[in-house]
């Protein structure tokens, strides 16, 4: 079950859907709000676009919002064009790196083991790994062994007292109308959970992703640490909702 004691985590990833003077405006409204609403009991993070990352590290200095980047190389440097090395995000200001989404594994071919590298590659630097993993079968048996792999593949190798993040997504919610049930998220949070004692890594935060908004997190808050969120924070004024309605559900079960 979810630790009282650790503090909540909500993150949102903005893809490429917003241009410069949307998201530094974003951040703006969301820094103003975040201290008066939710103290020190919630954590945050944003993915900006990785032009960004630079420009939203510096305005989020000194704040509880901190910036992670949506895909990082397995690689600190070397011939390699576009790719974003991990070595380069920690020294810029960086604290996140998103490993192993969907439209990674889908669109880009991201297998198991680059992913894994991923992972170490963010380790080494310093950076906290937020690994993202999600069924593609809606058959729940199917899907806690696709949930096992992926965690498996994704952390054989990582030590126990590493500090991560685990995105739970079903791929067949991303994007959709609704999240997936509260009773189907919650059951695969603790198969998540029963897999993560086993590897024995204790040090990380489950949040539960694919379409999550407002009304969600009461439901779920029994084995999730949080929320990872998309389109339904792109408004910071519901991204700000959001956050209080989590901080009043963990504050009514302390």
């Amino acid at each position: 079950m979810a630790d009282r004691s650790t503090n909540l985590l909500i993150g949102v990833n903005l893809k490429m859907y917003m241009g410069k003077a949307q998201t530094l405006s974003w951040i703006d409204s969301v820094i103003a709000g975040i201290g008066d609403v939710s103290g020190k009991k919630i954590d945050y993070f944003l993915l900006p676009s990785a032009p960004l990352i630079s420009d939203s590290i510096s305005k989020t200095s000194g704040t509880q919002l901190k910036i992670g980047a949506q895909n990082i190389s397995s690689e600190d440097s070397g011939s390699l064009t576009g790719e974003i090395s991990p070595q380069l995000l920690k020294e810029i200001g960086c604290v996140y790196a998103l490993i192993g989404h969907h439209e990674r594994r889908s669109l880009f071919g991201e297998s198991d083991e680059i992913i894994s590298q991923k992972i170490q590659a963010s380790l080494q630097n310093r950076l906290i790994p937020i690994l993202c993993i999600g069924e593609i079968s809606t058959d729940v048996s199917v899907a806690k062994v696709e949930l096992k792999h992926q965690i498996r593949a994704a952390l054989e190798n990582v030590q126990t007292g590493e500090s991560l993040v685990i995105a739970y997504e079903p791929t067949w919610a991303i994007g959709a109308e609704n999240p997936a049930s509260d009773s189907h998220i919650n059951a695969m949070c603790l198969v998540i959970r029963e897999e993560m004692v086993k590897l024995k890594i204790e040090n990380f935060r489950l949040l539960y992703g694919g379409s999550a908004g407002k009304g969600l997190f009461e439901k779920i808050a029994p084995t999730c640490d949080g929320l990872f969120l998309g389109r339904r924070a792109h408004d910071p004024l519901s991204f700000l909702t959001i956050v209080q309605e989590c901080k009043s559900i963990r504050e009514a079960t302390n």
